[in-house]
């Protein structure tokens, strides 16, 4: 059991580009702030359970050194093969 206040955050947007159109959301992102006693909280349970956590092959988000560029590639790779295999005999 974690406290209520650990899941509470307050967002805030910000300004990309002070030069450009301030009128215009693209021009904003939003963050947001947690308290830093969960931030810390967070981190200390994740270290001591990182290696308890299961992970797939095929999963490509919140893993170390893997970004959307390995999916792509990946879905690539698949649809060649697939493409290979339709085109046999």
């Amino acid at each position: 059991m974690v406290p209520d206040g650990f899941g509470y955050g307050v967002i805030v947007s910000l300004v990309k580009d002070k030069s450009a159109d301030l009128n215009s959301v693209d021009n904003y992102r939003s963050i947001t702030l947690i308290p830093v006693v969960s931030k810390v909280f967070e981190s200390v349970m994740l270290a001591s359970c990182e290696d308890l956590l299961l992970n797939n092959e095929l999963q490509f988000g919140f893993k170390k050194c893997v970004s959307c560029v390995d999916a792509i590639f990946e879905l690539v790779i698949l649809l060649i093969m697939a493409v290979v295999c339709i085109q046999l005999p």
